[in-house]
């Protein structure tokens, strides 16, 4: 894109209208966003957009998900649609014998697979293009890495529930971490 200097400025003048201190797009031209960098007060915020007239009860996770990174490098940006709750799809690398998966809610989706000792997630869909375009149609991690990653990941999801739950009585639900990020509604 050849403004995409200008878009950056024109989307960081927008967040800026609804939210206080919101963080810096975790590359310039994709407008994703690191959790943990938002404060619990914009959160509440983007929990109030995201439910907008919907029951809290009723409603589904945060939309988002998760990136893969090699060397510091997003190999696997999360896609359309996509949802932190699929983070309960993500476990399933916690089995070392586990059967390929897709991700249940963003498209397109890549196939997530084991061979040998490394991870192999397969980005190629007939109908849709991964974003962004650069995405590799097949990304080799290795697998005790994946795994660490994943329970560090975990972690810190248990970690930032904690915070988010302070703010339930606001959305008067007991347990709001269960909604917005482990998209568990059944819970309550």
């Amino acid at each position: 894109m050849n403004n995409a200097k200008e878009w950056d400025i024109y989307q960081k003048c927008e967040i800026e209208k609804s939210y206080i201190n919101f963080p810096e797009p975790i590359l310039s031209g994709i407008y994703q966003y690191r959790l943990f960098d938002i404060s619990l007060e914009d959160i509440e915020r983007v929990i109030k957009l995201h439910i907008g007239d919907t029951d809290i009860n009723e409603s589904i996770s945060l939309f988002g998900g998760y990136a893969i990174s090699l060397n510091d490098t997003i190999e696997l940006f999360p896609q359309c649609c996509g949802l932190l709750g699929e983070i309960e799809v993500w476990k399933k690398l916690l089995n070392e014998d586990f059967d390929e998966f897709y991700l249940t809610e963003g498209h397109p989706s890549p196939i997530i697979t084991k061979s040998g000792n490394e991870l192999v997630i397969y980005c190629k869909d007939e109908f849709e293009m991964f974003y962004p375009a650069r995405t590799k149609t097949e990304i080799r991690v290795d697998y005790k890495d994946a795994k660490t990653a994943l329970l560090k990941l975990i972690s810190e999801l248990m970690d930032f529930s904690i915070n988010l739950n302070s703010i339930s009585g606001k959305f008067k639900t007991n347990n709001l971490s269960d909604i917005m990020i482990w998209g568990d509604r059944n819970s309550r």
